[in-house]
């Protein structure tokens, strides 16, 4: 995949979608220096060459009762393709794992888990995680505060 072509206007018009989705075309338009049709086409472009894959409403973990975080390390017994797919199908259908990334070195992967408390952790743990055939070591990591938290990526 090549590297996009990005100028300027385009960093400045992700930069203040990522802040707020949800900007009126015309704001948008106002703040980048063009005027709203120029501006329209170049989010559509934008969103055709998939640079903006979605947009989405972030939520408040707490407020919606997901009051804990935990990343979670996970080791299989095999590094095969069978193993890498069957663990990342079975992943992508749980609810409660909101990241899960195919890492390099002592860990096979890393899960970011949000549940309502410790006693649904265990029973994801115990049900989901260690009843998947081939995995062979988790180490979990609570997370007591979260100091900084961005969905925004550096364009600029």
């Amino acid at each position: 995949m090549s590297k996009p072509d990005l100028d300027a206007t385009d960093r400045r018009i992700l930069t203040i979608l990522q802040r707020d989705a949800r900007i009126p075309n015309t704001e948008l338009a106002d703040e980048i220096g063009l005027t709203p049709a120029p501006t329209l086409r170049r989010v559509r472009r934008l969103e055709e060459e998939g640079i903006i894959s979605r947009y989405v409403a972030l939520l408040d973990p707490k407020r919606v009762g997901r009051d804990l975080m935990v990343f979670v390390r996970v080791t299989l017994d095999k590094q095969t393709k069978e193993g890498f797919e069957t663990f990342a199908e079975r992943m992508r259908g749980r609810p409660e794992v909101l990241e899960c990334y195919l890492c390099l070195g002592d860990t096979d992967y890393l899960l970011k888990v949000v549940v309502p408390d410790l006693d649904a952790y265990q029973t994801f743990l115990v049900d989901v995680l260690a009843a998947i055939p081939g995995v062979r070591n988790t180490a979990s990591t609570i997370v007591v505060k979260g100091e900084k938290y961005t969905t925004g990526l550096a364009v600029e």
